[in-house]
C-alpha cells in the first residue's frame, strides 16, 4: 500500500510540474505589407497565464533575427516582451509588445491595438526603428501556436512514468 501512495504522489508532482519550464516554446508568424516574420519564441512561465520572453529563432524578411531585445535597452520603444496565453488575454501580444534585433535593419516591436490603447489600429502591428524613423507595418495574418515545454519539463513527466510503471511492476510480480 506505502508503495501506490509513492507512485502516485511521484505522478502527481510530475504530472503538476509539466507547463511550468524555464524555457518554452511558442512558435509563430505574420505578415503585412512588405513584412513576413516566422519563427518560435522561447520564454519563462510567469504561471499567471504569460511568459517572458527571452529568447527567439526567427527570420525577418528572409533576415535571420538575431535576438530578443532586453526591456528597457531600446529608447525607441516602451515594451515588456511578454506573451500571453490565449485563455488570458484577446492578444498574444499586448500593446507594449515584444522587440527583437534585425541586423542590418533595426529594432522590430510586435504590439496589439485594444480599446484600451496601444499601436495600430486594430489586431496586430509591427513597428520598425531603423535608425533613422520608424516604418509601421499593419499585420493582416498572425498564428500564435501552443507553447511547448522545455525538454526537462518532459523528461520529468517521464521520469515520473517510469517511476510509477517500476513500483506497479515491483507490486504485482513481488
Amino acid at each position: 500500500m506505502k508503495t501506490h501512495v509513492l507512485v502516485l504522489a511521484v505522478l502527481s508532482c510530475a504530472l503538476s510540474l509539466v507547463g511550468t519550464a524555464g524555457a518554452d516554446a511558442i512558435p509563430f508568424s505574420y505578415s503585412g505589407p512588405g513584412v513576413a516574420v516566422s519563427g518560435t519564441l522561447f520564454g519563462t512561465d510567469n504561471h499567471d497565464g504569460s511568459w517572458t520572453i527571452t529568447g527567439i529563432t526567427a527570420t525577418y524578411n528572409q533576415i535571420d533575427v538575431s535576438g530578443i531585445v532586453t526591456p528597457g535597452l531600446d529608447p525607441h520603444f516602451l515594451y515588456n516582451n511578454l506573451y500571453y496565453n490565449s485563455g488570458y488575454a484577446p492578444f498574444a501580444v499586448d500593446y507594449l509588445g515584444i522587440v527583437f534585433a534585425v541586423p542590418g535593419i533595426g529594432d522590430v516591436n510586435l504590439c496589439s491595438y485594444t480599446a484600451a490603447g496601444g499601436c495600430g489600429t486594430g489586431g496586430y502591428a509591427s513597428i520598425l526603428w531603423n535608425g533613422g524613423g520608424y516604418e509601421f507595418t499593419q499585420v493582416s495574418q498572425s498564428s500564435f501556436g501552443p507553447t511547448i515545454p522545455e525538454p526537462a519539463t518532459l523528461a520529468l513527466f517521464g521520469g515520473g512514468l517510469v517511476a510509477a510503471g517500476v513500483a506497479a511492476r515491483r507490486r504485482l510480480w513481488g
